[in-house]
Order: C-alpha cells, then structure tokens, then sequence
C-alpha cells in the first residue's frame, strides 16, 4: 500500500482577490515556528500508520506559496519525511510557485532537493486580469521562470491558468492561449473561475463592480481551450486538467481514484483506512495543539451517501471516469445503486454518458455539461 503526501504551506506575501485556501502573510518567526510544529505532526501522524504502508508515493507542497520557503527549513523537514517514511523511487514531487517568487537559484536549489514538478500559478498573461487577480507578477516574471525551469533541466512541470474572469473577452481569451502553447508545458490546469465566498472577489461582484462572463461565452470559452490545446498534444484527462502523455499529475488523480493520502499542516485533509479528517484552519491553534503532542483533527461525519456522491462526481470529471469495481471495492454496493437510473437512461439516450460493464464515463459531448449531468446522476 502506498500514500501520497500533501503538506500545506500557508505562507503568502500578498492575499489574492479570488482566493478563499488558508493563508497569512510572510513571517520569519512564525514560519520557523510552523516547520518545528509540521516536523513534530510528521511523526505524530507516521506512528498512526502501519509500517508497511508508510511507503510515499508523491509528495505536494500546496499553499499559500510554497515558493517562498526558507530553504534550510524545507531541506531539514525533508530529511525527516525520509525518516519516517519510505520514499518510493521514481516519486513525483510538485510544488507550487509563483513566477516572481523565484530566481535561477531558488529553482536550482528545489531542483537539488529532489523536486520534480514545479507548478506555475501563472492564470493569465494580461496585466489587467492578473491586477484584478490580485496577482503580483508580470508577463516577463511568466516568461523569465518556464525559460529558467526549462534552462535547468526540468522535465516535468506544470501551469495553472483560469478563464471566466470578469471584463475577459474571447479575444484575451485567445490571446491567453496562444502565450500558453508559446511556452509548450508539459501539464495545463485550466480552472472555470470560482468565486468563493467571503472573498475580495465576491465582494465586488455582488456590489456589482465586476460582472462575470455570459454562461454561453463560458461553454464557448471551455471549447476553445479543449480544442487549442488538444491540436498542441495536451489532451484532457480531467474536467480541467490537461498533458502530454505520461505527464498527468499522478498526485491529482489519486484524490479523483479515492487513494489514501495524508495531510499535514493547517487546513490539511487525510483519507486514511476509509477515514477521512482535516487540521484545523488555523496555524496558532495548530502549532499550540501540536506542540502539546495532539494533532488538531476534524473527522468527517459525512453519511455514506454523501461520499458516493463525492465518488461519482470526481470520477466523472476524469476521462477514465469511474472504475465499477472500485466503486464496488470502496462502499459495498454497485454503482448502479448509487445512481438515478431514470436519469441514466436519458443521459445514455443523449449520448452524454457511456456506461460499458468497468467503467462508466462522460463522452466528449458530456462533458461540457458535466455539472449538470453529475447532478442528475446523483441520487
């Protein structure tokens, strides 16, 4: 049995409009203090877990801005993760970073501890939707960090973009996409907006200083980049996940597949021997508890109908959709219990949904109405 490892860092220098992930600004004091408290969480959390299972899989570091990190802390805390755990070869290790954050040196030094996988929040390339972002970077930072990930030798790494801005047109849409296949990454993320709640962002959408795109520019927009990047090679595995061959995030699709995975830090989530728990959302609560040796959980009290749904909704977001059997392996019932036949039917009618007897999927027609259909499905 193998894990993947999620450790959230929750470091930022900036709070961005849209984003609603726990986070705080940059501080020395308090980072030095979340590293001892996240090394002493590490293994608090490895003496729950059978010997024989603490095999690593892949590793993310998510934030916040992991970029950020103070290098000796993160290389230390590294050493403690071989510690406790097996690392298996050939892991994939991501991080994610913000292009201004980093510099030739900075990149060269994760490269040397063993990352593999640096992830790029690049969003766009317009400076007006990246100001209204809140993002702090420029269209030369984006340029200046995939050259440099690239110049140093970087196989494997990944861009996160997003569409459905506010004041975006299709042009800038196009205009975004033709500066993203410019730079040929291996793996796309290509996010529909969210807007969260309680956000800066929602703030002035619901006072009406900012207006979303038309739900009918949306779908037109979510084709446009399925079709751009499917000519570039870059073929969709999921909702909004895109790669070349043999570089789709082994990391991501283990949360969509219903692997385990343990989290550390603040706001973490774990799915453990079918459990699933979460830290906290708060690093003085969590550095207080751990340094009493109590990890800060909340277990989940989620009905089993409600995790099903979960299932069915993340699987089919994939390509590969959802495998009946590990439904089955999972909850104890086949997947057509869990389903709303009637509704089935019609989707399988419409040709928005192919049912074969190992795995049940979305079709390239399905899939634009994905939300729609998964909420149908779903008794």
């Amino acid at each position: 049995m193998t894990l993947s490892l999620y450790i959230h860092y929750p470091f930022c220098t900036n709070l961005c409009s849209y984003c609603d992930f726990y986070k705080i600004r940059c501080n020395e004091t308090m980072e030095t203090a979340y590293f001892k408290a996240l090394t002493t969480e590490l293994a608090l959390a490895a003496d729950t877990i059978d010997p024989d299972n603490r095999v690593i899989e892949t590793i993310y570091f998510g934030g916040g801005t992991p970029s950020l990190i103070n290098l000796p802390l993160f290389e230390n805390f590294l050493t403690s993760i071989r510690s406790h755990f097996t690392i298996k070869p050939g892991v994939e290790f991501t991080l994610e970073v913000n292009p201004e954050s980093v510099d030739a040196d900075r990149l060269n030094a994760f490269k040397e501890l063993r990352v593999t996988r640096p992830v790029f929040g690049i969003q766009s390339f317009n400076t007006r939707l990246l100001k209204l972002l809140g993002r702090k970077h420029v269209l030369d930072d984006s340029f200046r960090a995939i050259y440099l990930t690239r110049a140093l030798g970087f196989e494997n790494f990944g861009i996160d973009m997003i569409f459905g801005l506010p004041r975006q047109t299709g042009k800038l849409l196009s205009d975004d996409l033709n500066q993203l296949i410019d730079l040929a990454p291996p793996h796309v993320s290509y996010y529909q907006l969210t807007v969260e709640h309680d956000t800066i962002l929602e703030k002035k959408i619901v006072d009406g200083r900012l207006r979303l795109p038309a739900n009918d520019l949306m779908a037109a927009m979510y084709l446009a980049i399925n079709m751009e990047l499917g000519q570039y090679n870059l073929h969709r595995y999921e909702i909004s996940s895109f790669a070349k061959p043999g570089f789709e995030c082994r990391h991501n699709m283990r949360y969509w597949e219903g692997g385990e995975y343990l989290g550390l830090g603040p706001s973490a989530h774990s799915f453990i021997d079918n459990r699933r728990f979460a830290n906290k959302p708060d690093l003085k609560t969590y550095i207080d508890q751990i340094s009493r040796g109590i990890r800060p959980l909340i277990f989940d009290t989620e009905s089993i109908e409600s995790r099903m749904a979960e299932a069915i909704m993340l699987g089919l977001r994939t390509t590969r959709g959802i495998n009946r059997q590990d439904f089955r392996r999972r909850f104890k019932m086949p997947l057509k219990n869990a389903i709303d036949t009637q509704n089935l039917s019609i989707c399988l009618h419409a040709g928005l949904i192919e049912a074969g007897k190992k795995y049940m999927r979305l079709t390239e027609s399905g899939f634009p109405l994905a939300d729609e259909i998964i909420q149908k499905l779903i008794k």
